[in-house]
């Protein structure tokens, strides 16, 4: 293949080009790479005019991307752009490098542009050339001279570039995992001679002698990977370091009287060494060491200067992750605590948020194996899982103002209005006997009665205020099952209408009756304990819920949390509340945060208004709500599937 005509000449012959036609061109503009460019949307002025090139579109970042040269290979990774690189068609995780073939087409944003290798890899090949939509002033040359004879400005450049490399790297980590996977692909790239590195760290807090680094990475410079746990290290000169918290050259250790006697460095055969502390304020976090047996003079000082620039960047950056996980924890500390308070304002129901919060992350953490091919491509992140869990531990922070009489309600009718209904059957039993004996003593004194006509009226008193009593008793029994609340609709007692219709004789007044209108509707419920008001005060904690929880300034990947907790009453039907949505109205994480809250209102053995269901009748339940058209069937296969209900080390 021969290059395009847009490419510049060249002292040596081009063996890869990318090439890019944009907006007005004419003809595909072509540029040359050497090991490394940047490709992005404005010009950089820290880099060379061969290490970056601009593609002036408004959808590419300023940084977008890289390319790389391994060997007689290219790389492509991408740096954390906004609408990411895509090569065939497959968008690239960031941070990840993708080896490049003829041909590749690799898309930054909405600039098209394929790359093009021209003769089959081999060791120490030339630069390749990318294809792009810019000037020809910003074309880059394919002769690469850096490796000539370079003065001490240039050396002096390449340390600088070297380690905006390193900013750029360690800068887009997120995780200590990545840091450290980092800096041992960076190891080897800023330190050709090098044959092994290896990483210790301190998993927290300050340096001490009763609590050393531990090896967390080491690796060889042909891409073995050692088991940090039986990582052979040189007590000698880590002690050195972390006791005196200075680097340490040796370019020499044979010839070097400080290590040369050291069974450890002779027993590895290190002839030249370089290890770094990473220092930050006072506390040593740990160090790198960079090593190698087949050359005494492998390092100098200039490659100290840069491993040591390496380490104060990753000290700062480890710290940064130790902040951030201490930041994470006093949240979920707190988070915690306050739902353990709310919920201590109803012990009945205690722990209900967490078991919910527990059900809501497994079912979650599940869909990334569901059947359903929709659900897999909609699989969480970690902090994406961690969202849902804050906002199923919140969802019901807005009881906080409901008031304890209903929020503690155990049947249909409070405590105290079933104490008052017994004293008043009492009272209608005291009255009854009040008439009847007072009408008997009237009657004795205007008739004169005779003892055996004083006895028999007695005996019919006495048996007339048996059956009264007895019917009294079968009215409160009646009572006493009404107020029992039920799962499903259940139809009230008929003799409770009976019962309302009564009436009783008063002490000083006609009369009253059993049962009065508030208690009456009260015990008519048909499922629940709850009355119409006490329901809407209940309703209301979710707008409460949500309320409160939007005050809290939440960081963007918890942005959510308000949001998915508010809709946790929402049916797909539209029949929910607050806000009566409907289908795809109700977010994904919403969705499972209803499914949980419901399995464990049916399953929890703390409720006493109810008795616990077993698993396969509360299953059988939500299966008939998800039937109707009420829940999301789906996810709801997917939550018996992986039976999210049962406990796991990672909920």
């Amino acid at each position: 293949m021969e290059p395009s005509p847009s490419l510049p000449a060249a002292a040596d012959p081009v063996r890869a080009y990318v090439e890019w036609m944009g907006a007005g061109l004419a003809r595909p503009a072509v540029f040359a790479l050497h090991d490394e460019a940047v490709l992005g949307r404005d010009r950089q002025d820290a880099l060379a005019s061969d290490q970056y090139i601009c593609i002036p579109e408004p959808t590419v970042s300023r940084r977008h991307a890289r390319i790389r040269r391994r060997g007689a290979s290219y790389f492509v990774e991408d740096l954390h752009s906004r609408n990411g690189t895509f090569v065939a068609g497959e968008r690239l995780a960031p941070g990840a490098w993708h080896l490049l073939r003829d041909g590749d087409e690799l898309v930054l944003a909405s600039a098209p542009l394929v790359f093009h290798s021209l003769m089959l890899p081999e060791p120490g090949s030339a630069p390749t050339v990318i294809r792009g939509s810019v000037d020809a002033t910003h074309f880059a040359p394919v002769v690469d001279t850096r490796n000539a004879g370079r003065s001490d400005l240039e050396n002096t450049v390449h340390r600088l570039h070297a380690m905006a490399q390193v900013s750029i790297a360690l800068g887009a980590v997120t995780d200590q995992a990545t840091l450290v996977e980092k800096i041992m692909n960076l190891i080897f790239e800023l330190f050709p001679a090098a044959e092994r590195g290896f990483i210790m760290l301190r998993d927290d807090g300050p340096m001490s002698e009763r609590d050393p680094p531990r090896p967390v990475a080491a690796r060889r410079r042909d891409g073995a990977v050692e088991d940090p746990a039986r990582m052979r290290i040189s007590h000698t000169i880590v002690d050195q370091v972390l006791v005196h918290k200075r680097a340490i050259l040796s370019v020499d250790t044979l010839a070097d009287r400080q290590f040369a006697g050291q069974a450890s460095i002779v027993a590895q055969a290190i002839l030249s060494v370089m290890c770094v502390p990473l220092i930050l304020g006072e506390d040593v976090l740990g160090l790198i060491q960079v090593d190698t047996s087949s050359d005494p003079h492998a390092f100098q000082e200039a490659d100290l200067e840069i491993l040591s620039g390496v380490c104060a960047e990753t000290a700062v950056a480890l710290k940064n992750f130790q902040l951030y996980s201490d930041i994470k924890g006093l949240l979920d500390g707190f988070v915690c605590a306050s739902v353990q308070a709310i919920e201590e304002r109803d012990p009945v129901t205690a722990g209900h948020s967490f078991r919910v919060a527990g059900y809501a992350e497994n079912l979650a953490m599940a869909i990334e194996r569901a059947g359903d091919p929709a659900l897999r491509r909609a699989a969480f992140t970690p902090a994406q899982l961690r969202e849902i869990r804050y906002a199923a531990l919140l969802h019901d922070f807005g009881k906080v103002g409901v008031r304890e009489h209903v929020l503690r309600k155990e049947k249909k009718l409070h405590h105290a209005d079933m104490r008052l209904l017994e004293q008043r059957f009492r009272y209608a039993r005291a009255c009854l006997e009040r008439h009847a004996w007072r009408s008997l003593a009237e009657r004795h004194q205007r008739e004169e009665l005779s003892m055996t006509e004083f006895r028999r009226e007695r005996e019919r008193i006495e048996a007339g205020l048996a059956a009264e009593s007895a019917r009294l008793d079968e009215f409160f029994a009646t009572i006493v099952r009404a107020n029992e609340p039920s799962i499903s609709h259940t139809a009230p007692p008929p003799e409770l209408e009976a019962i309302r219709c009564h009436a009783c004789p008063g002490a000083d007044d006609p009369g009253f009756r059993l049962l009065g209108d508030d208690e009456f509707a009260a015990l008519n419920i048909g499922k629940g304990c709850l009355t119409p008001d006490e329901r809407r005060q209940i309703e209301a904690h979710v707008a409460d819920s949500y309320s409160f929880l939007i005050l809290i300034p939440w960081t963007r990947e918890l942005a959510g949390v308000p949001a998915i907790a508010h809709g946790h009453h929402e049916k797909l039907d539209g029949s929910g509340y607050p806000m009566g949505l409907r289908g795809a109205e109700i977010s994904l994480q919403t969705r499972i945060l209803t499914i949980s809250d419901i399995f464990d209102a049916l399953t929890a053995r703390d409720r006493p208004y109810k008795q616990a269901l077993p698993v396969e009748r509360a299953l059988a339940l939500i299966d008939e709500e998800c039937r109707a058209g009420h829940l999301d069937g789906r996810l709801f296969e997917v939550f018996v599937a992986s039976k999210a209900w049962e406990a796991r080390g990672s909920a």
